[in-house]
């Protein structure tokens, strides 16, 4: 009986043995967990044998568990290295469609623009709101995109807001001195701006401002300073668009316009023109008022942006990946949320440092990093494994000299029953 007491012993000191070795071995593998092996004694009694009597008969594996303590943080030189600190996850998809669950965050992007690991694995994310940047997520996941290419966007939209001059000379009488872009005696004002064509090229508007009446009675007892406004693109001769603007002489409001778009606020259409590349209208919005100073351009912004190429990608701490091109245009490319389980330790080992769900883990929630229950994202950087090489050394001299007395046990049984077996009567 003795013989295969020790025989269990020799057993759960070589499976110790193993374990510490497979902690050395991967010590320095980024985000291992070191394992420890659980033993528990075997006792076989009968019901009428006196539970004092019951000598033992050995020990048996109860089973090796993971260790998911912190590991420590080493920095890096790729932004799309990203770390966690404290509790969580990066849930991944391998091309065959199963779920698994890594706190390796080495990932890179592949030519698909997908975010992946060293593997091809895909890092999930769920679905992002354009506006608020929040993560729904009552959506099934989807791989992280960063797209590496912006296309080309046409400006569409412009919106302008000046303030032209109360006083000035007034050039001809209700317009009857046309505006003549090459005699800058034939305008009072110009504003210059550029904009994009179907293809993302640039190319130029100015707006020509002439004041054709001042303190003008409407015939309606409103005493107003009236102008012309031309809009030209490019290096064309004749205006894309054209119209006249109304103020009040003493507050220097826009009353009313005399071509279209209510009072306050000018609208004013370019039409397409396929010959310049340029196939959707541009709606002009032209906030205008008139004031004692010269003219002043409070703002200025229009739609529209050349092609642009991948910069850089910034990953903030809860997760937000933000992609910055060449064209200065930022996105939310989505945001990394960090899965979860009730009991870690339960998580199936897949190797390459990959886990599964079982029944024993529970199942799995998702949340932002930083709340409650999930650690935060450090972007380059990788976490390393938590195997302190020095306890694993003492553990690997703890196994070797269990081994070696379970050992020695053996070999005393084995020359008791040859002492028995040498007996003679």
């Amino acid at each position: 009986m003795s013989f295969y007491t020790s025989l269990t012993g020799l057993n759960a000191a070589a499976t110790e043995l193993s374990v510490t070795s497979n902690n050395i071995a991967n010590s320095g593998t980024a985000s291992f967990k070191r394992s420890n092996a659980e033993f528990g004694d075997i006792f076989a009694t009968s019901t009428l044998q006196r539970s004092a009597s019951g000598v033992g008969s050995g020990t048996v594996l109860l089973g090796i568990n993971q260790q998911f303590t912190q590991g420590n943080i080493e920095a890096s030189a790729n932004s799309l290295d990203l770390a966690i600190t404290g509790d969580g996850f990066f849930p991944i998809k391998t091309s065959d469609g199963a779920e698994l669950y890594t706190r390796n965050g080495g990932f890179m992007l592949n030519d698909n623009n997908l975010l992946v690991n060293s593997e091809g694995h895909t890092l999930q994310v769920h679905p992002l709101n354009e506006v608020t940047n929040e993560s729904n997520f009552n959506q099934a996941t989807v791989g992280l995109e960063v797209k590496r290419n912006l296309p080309a966007t046409a400006t569409t939209t412009i919106d302008l807001d000046i303030k032209l001059p109360m006083t000035g000379p007034v050039i001809g009488v209700n317009g009857g001195t046309p505006i003549n872009i090459t005699d800058n005696t034939t305008y009072s004002e110009t504003q210059t701006f550029s904009l994009y064509d179907d293809a993302g090229e640039p190319y130029t508007a100015t707006v020509y401002y002439q004041k054709i009446a001042d303190d003008t009675d409407d015939g309606a007892g409103n005493v107003q300073d009236l102008w012309l406004a031309d809009v030209y693109i490019g290096d064309a001769t004749t205006p894309a668009a054209t119209t006249n603007l109304a103020f009040n002489s003493v507050t220097g409001a826009l009353e009313t316009t005399l071509a279209g778009g209510g009072i306050g606020i000018d609208q004013i259409t370019l039409d397409p023109s396929v010959p310049d590349s340029r196939t959707s209208a541009i709606s002009l919005s032209l906030n205008a008022t008139s004031h004692g100073k010269e003219f002043q351009i409070v703002s200025q912004t229009q739609n529209g942006l050349p092609g642009g190429g991948l910069v850089n990608v910034d990953v903030g701490n809860d997760g937000l990946v933000t992609a910055t091109y060449s064209n200065g245009q930022q996105i939310a490319a989505g945001r990394i949320n960090l899965a979860n389980f009730s009991s870690p330790e339960g998580l199936r080992q897949d190797g390459g440092t990959k886990y599964s769900v079982t029944a024993a883990s529970g199942t799995v929630s998702y949340g932002e990093a930083g709340t409650a229950g999930f650690g935060t994202i450090r972007s380059g950087a990788l976490e390393r494994s938590n195997v302190d090489l020095t306890a694993e050394l003492i553990d690997l001299i703890s196994a070797q000299r269990n081994f070696q007395a379970n050992a020695k046990a053996i070999e005393t049984s084995s020359s008791l029953t040859q002492t028995i077996i040498n007996i003679r009567g």
